[in-house]
Formats: C-alpha cells, structure tokens, sequence
C-alpha cells in the first residue's frame, strides 16, 4: 500500500471512529448541566450548578429521537410570586415573547417548543448567565457555562450533526438522514403466582433472617432488621430484609429461595441497571399482585437527586423496567429526575 493510501485509509478510519454513536444510556455532567439519554436516545439537558449554591430557577431542554421530533423548552421557578422580566447578560432576553406560562402537574412554567423553542436557545447558547429580576432570598440565575458540549452531545447521541436541525452548529445534511429512534423493550407478562400462608411467610422469613445474619449485620447496628416473604412462583420466593436506616435511607438484603426447607438461596436472575448501578437500596418493596420490585434512593433527604429502579417479574426473570438517575442536587421537584430506561408494558 502506498504512503498516500495509507493516510487515506487512517483518516478514514479515524472518521468512522469519530461517527461512532454513543452508548445509551447516557448520563454526563458538563460544568453547570446535566446530559441524560435514555435507551430510546432520547435526551434531556438540565441546568445543575457544580457547587451546592441554590438557584430557585433552573432551565430544562428536552427532545426524543427521530428527524421529527421538536425540542421543548422550559423555565422552572420555585421562588415566591410570579415570573418577572428576563435578562441575558444583563439585556432583556429579546425572545422572552416565544415563551408562554404553561401548568404542568400544578406547576406554573414558562415553556416554547419547536421553531419557538429554537429561537430563544439559540440567544442563550451566546450568553453566559439568564437571571430573572426580583429581590428574593435566592438568586434566581441559570448559569450557561457548558450549555454548547451539551447541546453538542444531545446532537451526537441522536445522530443530528450537521443538520439543519442541529441544536448547535446545524449545516447542509438533510434531516432525513436523522436516525429512527431505537425500538423500546417489551416486558414480558407477568403471570402471578398464589400467596404465600402466614406460615411459609414467618418461617422463610425467619429462616433467611438467622442464615444470612453475617452477611449483612454490622456492629453498632441500632434497628431492628424486620423480613418479608413473597411467593415468586409455586417452587420459590422472594425475602427482603430491611438491615438499618439512617436518617432517609435504609439498607436492604433481598434473596431468592427455595419454598422448601431448608430454603436453599437461588440465584436472582435479574436484569442488571445501566451505568453499572447497584440499587436495591434507600428503599426497596415488591408488589405480588403485579410482580414489580422497586427501590428508591434519595441523594439527600429533599429528594432533589437521587436514583429509582424497577423490575417486573416473568415467573423466572427480573425484567428491567425503569431506572431514574439524578447525581447532582438541582433543587428541583422531589423525585424529578432523568428517567433512563423505558420499555412497553405487556
């Protein structure tokens, strides 16, 4: 090979590596935001400063995959009274017109979408810090610093470089070119399985309890561990044993087992979480009457970061069925954060 086609093919090579998509789920933090892609690719970028310093306002941009699917805009305020004027830099935010006061889940926000939502991102992603007047205890300020790497990444992850759609750097590519979004997982049913009596219940329970105590028993431990006994199927069940808490978490020891003494400890066959989570923690509950195990952990007691999980039984298997994650503390709504995996229900 020559030295000329050696280059070419090395450039080439380097080309189809930059074009790689990226993993999905995604979840990064870039200065003052927050990128999250779900399974599906589609995205949201939240503004999340990298310090513990409160905002009451905060911004959200969010878009699903596919050449049609438009962006959606939206302001967040969580301080006393209504929305006042905005300010880019210290101007008047000369598309604050594209926005319109939406209710959403008994919140009042300021919301654009589409060709509007473009408009007003296209000022923002020029400008440093969008503030709001007022004389509030709290600032209320979104800082723009990474704002373009995350537009970029949202692009990248759906394949809409260079298009004329482009939530940065748009060019010539035609939209048709946009990636379809990927096909959602379907759970399989759940089939149910007949109660466990009160009897297998204590008996399993307490059994689990005393064989795995060194497993999960630690000095100082000042709660009492309590267990619960679910039938999976008519050959096993499921124990989850609460170990201790703090002041908004606790710990939990889940286990699959034989129905039969000596409750032989089986394997839990369960779909693990994306981003190499652990979960079953914070707080953990299965629902036999439809087979879903679920937990939640709170990143701190307002709830305002954080992680939840959930899995649906299929008579063998733990099927994932959604996982949320939020690492930095926002300020936002209780539990509002970036869902990751979604799939069609049965």
């Amino acid at each position: 090979m020559s030295r000329r086609m050696l280059i070419s093919a090395l450039l080439l090579a380097a080309g189809m590596v930059q074009a790689a998509p990226e993993q999905v789920p995604l979840y990064r933090e870039i200065k003052d935001w927050v990128i999250a892609c779900d399974n599906l690719r589609a995205c949201q970028a939240l503004s999340a400063t990298q310090g513990f310093d409160y905002t009451p306002l905060s911004l959200h941009l969010q878009r699903a995959a596919g050449a049609q699917a438009p962006l959606a805009l939206s302001l967040h305020y969580a301080g006393r009274g209504g929305y006042a004027p905005l300010q880019l830099d210290g101007h008047a935010l000369s598309s604050a017109g594209r926005l319109r006061l939406v209710d959403k889940d008994g919140e009042t926000l300021l919301a654009a979408e589409g060709a509007d939502a473009q408009v007003v991102l296209a000022e923002l992603r020029n400008g440093a810090q969008l503030r709001m007047a007022g004389d509030g205890e709290h600032q209320a300020v979104v800082s723009l610093s990474g704002l373009s790497a995350a537009l970029l990444l949202m692009d990248a992850v759906q394949g809409r470089k260079d298009t004329r759609t482009a939530l940065y750097r748009s060019g010539t590519r035609p939209d048709s070119e946009v990636p379809a979004p990927p096909q959602a997982p379907r759970l399989r049913a759940y089939p149910g399985a007949a109660p466990l009596s009160e009897v297998e219940q204590r008996d399993i329970a307490r059994h689990l309890m005393a064989a795995t105590r060194n497993q999960w028993f630690e000095e100082g431990m000042t709660d009492e561990p309590e267990a619960e006994a679910f039938a999976l199927n008519e050959r096993e069940a499921l124990v989850i044993i609460r170990t201790w808490c703090a002041a908004y978490n606790c710990d939990f020891a889940v286990y699959r087992v034989s129905r039969q003494s000596p409750y032989v400890e089986q394997d839990m066959q369960i779909d693990p979480l994306p981003l190499g989570h652990d979960g079953l923690s914070g707080w953990v509950s299965y629902q036999p009457q439809t087979g879903e195990l679920a937990y939640l952990h709170k990143g701190r007691g307002i709830a305002d970061c954080g992680e939840s999980g959930s899995w649906r039984f299929d008579g063998e298997r733990f099927q994932l069925a959604s996982f949320s994650f939020l690492n930095r503390c926002a300020g936002r709504n209780p539990g509002e954060w970036p869902q990751l995996w979604r799939v069609i229900e049965p």
